[in-house]
């Protein structure tokens, strides 16, 4: 491939999003720098600190802002009998399982260091009219100085890596990308207005629009990159959050967890096809128009239908975070340290894994689009 660029696709997922920091530590440790990043809620945070840092402070300032969101008295990750060793271990599922609670308790009632707290004031009249601002039932006003201790603005407005953020309108439905490369700078409220998930998060206004998580739209937004550079090799990872494979739901617990997993995942599968099919028809269009006499081409309809076709490959390595056996319908909102450093581990060991393989090296069909290389889940 010539002149191929290297893109990330980072899906929303809240609390899971550490497995997307874990592979991206991975890819940083070989050298596979991203020139683009498109994210979609935390993705877009995660996004937004990869793509608003010099590569040396990319890593670490993960590390900080995962770091930063573990409740304060997370006394029972801290106490763990898996740090005690021999017998303590027998232990574990139930300090485990606690650890969870107690995160996911102190999440709901007290919110999460520098993300979001819970709203003052008011009560819980859902027919009361509130400010659209407002609307939601927390605040995350946090949050905008947890992005400015962890985002160089200035440096991620520069482009070194492009970024692009999805929200979208409240009142359109429509979705609306925020990118570095739009003449208007990206702040921290774009970065806020891709995670401001209804109805826990009231919308964020921005130029008199409000505009909600992108991931209530598409969660795995990999049409934003697949519309442009099309005639440009790509080897873009996409990281999706959300199993579309676990186990029948046992408990009405499992179904309220296998109902959210579907709604965030499904679409993603469905994506992937449905994208594989038009880039396919898009090589087909420019083989045929290569084969037709120079002259035909002259003629303005068949140039117009010419120019529908592209000349490029984009491998698609596509990872997908492994339910854990203890994950329920709250694993979004568990930072408990123990938690989001499994899956910043598992990410980690999924990207080793993928860069062991190298899939997207194997030779490809001719006139091939989209490859769509699928890691195992271990």
């Amino acid at each position: 491939m010539t002149d191929q660029m290297t893109a990330l696709i980072l899906q929303g997922g809240g609390a899971l999003g550490a497995y997307q920091a874990g592979v991206f530590e991975q890819l940083a440790t070989h050298d596979y720098t991203p020139d683009w990043v498109v994210g979609t809620s935390i993705g877009a945070i995660n996004g937004a600190i990869i793509a608003g840092n010099k590569p040396a402070d990319r890593v670490p300032q993960l590390k900080s802002f995962w770091e930063s969101l573990a409740p304060t008295e997370d006394w029972f990750s801290a106490w763990s009998p898996l740090a005690w060793g021999g017998a303590g271990t027998l232990f574990a599922p139930f300090y485990s399982d606690a650890s969870k609670s107690t995160a996911v308790f102190s999440a709901i009632t007290n919110g999460v260091n520098g993300f979001f707290k819970p709203k003052t004031g008011g009560g819980f009249d859902l027919g009361a009219s509130v400010p659209i601002g407002q609307a939601g039932f927390y605040d995350t006003t946090p949050l905008r100085q947890t992005l400015l201790d962890h985002v160089d603005f200035a440096y991620l407005n520069a482009g070194a890596v492009r970024l692009s953020v999805c929200a979208v309108d409240v009142e359109t439905a429509e979705m609306r990308i925020f990118d570095t490369n739009d003449s208007a700078p990206l702040t921290p409220e774009h970065i806020m207005a891709s995670g401001a998930l209804p109805p826990a998060f009231p919308p964020v206004m921005i130029d008199g629009r409000a505009y909600w998580d992108g991931g209530i739209y598409s969660n795995s937004p990999l049409e934003v990159l697949l519309a442009e550079n099309r005639n440009r090799d790509a080897l873009v990872f996409m990281v999706d959050l959300w199993d579309p494979t676990e186990k029948l739901p046992q408990s009405m617990a499992e179904v309220m967890d296998r109902q959210k997993a579907i709604q965030y995942s499904a679409r993603a599968t469905q994506q992937l096809n449905e994208q594989h099919r038009i880039e396919e028809l898009q090589q087909a269009i420019r083989a045929l128009a290569a084969a037709l006499p120079p002259e035909a081409l002259k003629a303005p309809e068949l140039a117009a239908l010419a120019s529908k076709g592209c000349d490029r490959t984009v491998n698609v390595v596509h990872l997908i975070m492994a339910a854990l056996d203890t994950d329920n319908q709250f694993k979004d909102v568990d930072f408990s340290a123990a938690t989001v450093k499994a899956r910043w581990t598992a990410g980690n060991a999924d990207a080793a894994r993928a860069l062991t393989h190298k899939a997207w090296l194997e030779p490809v069909p001719p006139h091939a689009g989209l490859v769509i290389h699928d890691l195992e889940q271990q």
